[in-house]
């Protein structure tokens, strides 16, 4: 092994050590988002969408809306220990639970692990000016596009995509479109090519 391997070994064996009082809620949270069953995709659509109708009938400036995720997390993180012992009393922990559990950590690590080299990339190599002009057009359709459009229904619209995109990866949706769309264009190309005999 060399020893950039080494590292991360040691850094993903610290990762699920950090989260080792979270791993019942995890490996469950893990399933929803991925939708072991059918009605999961419903659950986290409708969940999202309560969070952001009170959130919208609240109409909560950002600074008290962050300062209030900020106290619920912090107090999330303080009582889910205690909390996860009394729910999570009951599910035998075996080796299906570990390989997910496991599973999920390393692609926390691999997330966390791309984060830094785009940091990296963006904020202390030396970029070309095309680069940077393209950076600075996308910025700004992204400053024009959230002038006029809702700001909380984007967050709402963004969410439910990340939410959601686990179990579109997970249910293969992607493929299924994509190979229904190439089927559709190849169906088309051959009437036409019939046609221009």
């Amino acid at each position: 092994m060399t020893t950039s391997q080494v590292d991360q070994k040691r850094a993903l064996n610290k990762l699920k050590h950090d989260l080792e009082p979270f791993r019942t809620a995890i490996v469950s949270a893990y399933g929803v988002l991925t939708w072991e069953k059918n009605y999961y995709p419903g659950v986290v659509f409708g969940s999202i969408s309560v969070i952001f109708l009170v959130l919208w009938y609240m109409d909560l400036s950002v600074i008290t809306m962050l300062s209030l995720l900020a106290l619920l997390t912090t107090v999330l993180d303080y009582v889910f220990p205690t909390i996860s012992r009394l729910l999570f009393s009951g599910v035998n922990w075996d080796g299906d639970h570990e390989a997910k559990f496991e599973d999920v950590c390393g692609q926390m690590y691999n997330i966390k692990a791309n984060l830094v080299v785009w940091y990296e990339y963006l904020f202390k190599e030396r970029k070309s000016t095309v680069f940077v002009i393209m950076i600075g057009v996308f910025l700004v359709a992204l400053a024009w596009i959230g002038a006029i459009v809702n700001n909380l229904l984007l967050m709402y619209l963004g969410t439910l995509l990340i939410a959601m995109w686990p179990g579109l990866q997970e249910k293969d949706v992607f493929k299924g479109i994509t190979k229904k769309a190439s089927k559709i264009i190849n169906e088309k190309i051959q009437c036409g090519k019939r046609k221009l005999q």
